[in-house]
């Protein structure tokens, strides 16, 4: 027992380090509603609880408080069994966890910011030669809301974010008129907007979430696969535009490679015949994402009407090249711009005129 919390405490250690470094790259409504979710996480309340805002205050201005303690920090190595390993050596560190039905995760998300986690190991399987895990309760995560990550060749699903997830669409599910995906996604599971708050719908969304990780793990096999494809150039561009808006529809347009890839999530949910995972995916379209994808909507509306699932393939199949034409366009100028601000400002011109954005 106090080897598990001495564990917990080194990964949460990191947590905060990553958190005090890379709060500021939040957007203020997106820092507020990860600290929220970060609290239940930290004090485990469950969704259906309210949360006392005298409390919540008083916890925020703790790891306020602490962030400016630790952001000159380095991240620290974990120990386990008198052994020190980095805290990016996934495969070393779970090697030895499994035996104890536990799973760590470490990666980069956005702007590179480190994630850090560890949770109930539910499973584990191998596709080829893809290992993949899949996360229960988690005793340790920092900010970061990733579902799903990959790591080399290693997957992780993370179940409980799955299900933070799927409760935030709920409430607006609740408060809102709600469009046409989002109803159509929790009506599918036996979810109406009438339901209340209770135990039993949150058995409910952990169900939901349990199916619908699987497709955030053929996400991440597409992410491997179209990211063989594309090479090491697609990394030289990334650090070369970090921490810009183009850097995030660069992202965008990896995602949508890796959503309609056919090794990837959505030709998953069109082989399996899942509706509401493919009303799922429309909702939590946003952004770049939803602006290079936005073909897609017309098609779910065709498909309601029709019910025939080649509507979408042909949909994925006409983002995934145009979404590749793109990649081939940022690479091309990659290798062919020697400064950062001249890169930055060919992407921008790009996002402006196709995008109007």
């Amino acid at each position: 027992m106090n080897e598990f919390k001495d564990l917990i405490s080194q990964v949460k250690k990191n947590c905060d380090i990553s958190d005090a470094k890379y709060w500021g790259t939040f957007s203020i409504c997106g820092l507020l509603l990860r600290l929220r979710e970060l609290y239940r996480s930290e004090n485990n309340i469950k969704h259906y609880h309210k949360i006392s805002t005298r409390d919540i205050g008083e916890w925020i201005n703790y790891k306020e408080k602490l962030w400016k303690e630790l952001e000159g920090e380095e991240f620290k190595d974990i120990q386990i069994n008198g052994n020190r390993y980095s805290p990016f050596e996934i495969n070393n560190i779970n090697q030895i966890l499994k035996n104890n039905k536990l799973l760590y995760g470490a990666g980069l998300g956005v702007h590179s910011k480190p994630i850090f986690f560890l949770a109930e190991l539910i499973s584990n399987k191998t596709i080829k030669d893809i290992k993949i895990y899949i996360a229960g309760k988690e005793y340790a995560r920092d900010l970061s809301d990733n579902p799903a990550m990959v790591q080399d060749r290693t997957i992780i699903g993370r179940t409980e974010l799955a299900k933070m997830l799927i409760w935030q669409r709920f409430e607006e599910f609740r408060c809102s008129k709600s469009k046409l995906a989002l109803t159509y996604a929790f009506t599918q599971y036996g979810i109406s907007s009438e339901e209340e708050p209770s135990e039993k719908l949150d058995r409910l969304i952990t169900d939901i979430a349990h199916s619908e990780i699987e497709s955030y793990i053929y996400h991440e096999i597409g992410e491997i696969f179209e990211g063989e494809k594309i090479g090491d150039s697609w990394k030289k561009l990334l650090q070369n535009i970090s921490n810009t808006k183009s850097e995030i529809f660069a992202r965008a347009i990896k995602d949508i490679l890796s959503d309609t890839s056919d090794k990837g999530m959505l030709k998953h949910i069109i082989k399996k015949q899942k509706y509401g995972s493919l009303a799922f995916y429309l909702v939590f379209l946003s952004g770049f994402r939803k602006t290079l994808f936005n073909e897609i909507f017309e098609a779910f509306n065709k498909f309601i009407s029709q019910n025939d699932w080649d509507i979408i393939d042909k949909a994925r199949v006409k983002a995934y090249k145009k979404a590749y034409a793109y990649a081939e366009k940022l690479i091309d100028l990659n290798n062919n711009t020697h400064k950062k601000e001249e890169l930055v400002e060919e992407i921008n011109k790009i996002i402006k005129k196709d995008f109007n954005l």
